[in-house]
């Protein structure tokens, strides 16, 4: 450890502890993420089996996965709109190129995500009986 990683800076925050503090703040944000999707996974877990005690189990498997693609399509937007936005700010400037990345990676990972949906909502129609 360096010196100036032990010596605090104005507000009594040395480098160290902003480190953890940082951390700290982005394994919360992690906690919450994944809570929030496993949310997400028991509503389309209860949904489609309220679905599939109705209709037999395929179509409760393919209204699962439908509900799935669409939150992560819905999660992949948002995403790729973040870095989008985050590309115009001057505080990013050092990660830039970083970011524009993820923007382009996100967009494209919503693109699959999006035709895998219109894949499963063929699914869909074909266990409903509706043509193609």
């Amino acid at each position: 450890m360096t010196d100036s990683e032990r010596v605090p800076s104005p507000d009594g925050e040395t480098a160290e502890s902003g480190a953890v503090s940082a951390a700290m703040g982005e394994e919360a944000v992690l906690n919450a993420a994944m809570a929030f999707a496993g949310h997400v996974a028991t509503a389309a877990q209860q949904a489609a089996m309220k679905t599939g005690e109705e209709v037999g189990v395929p179509l409760r498997e393919a209204v699962f996965r439908q509900y799935l693609l669409e939150t992560a399509t819905l999660c992949l937007r948002r995403l790729a709109e973040s870095y989008a936005g985050a590309t115009s700010d001057e505080s990013q400037a050092a990660v830039a190129e970083l970011v524009r990345d993820g923007a382009t990676r996100a967009e494209e990972a919503m693109a699959t995500v999006e035709a895998l949906g219109d894949l499963s909502l063929d699914i869909l129609d074909r266990l409903l009986g509706e043509p193609a």
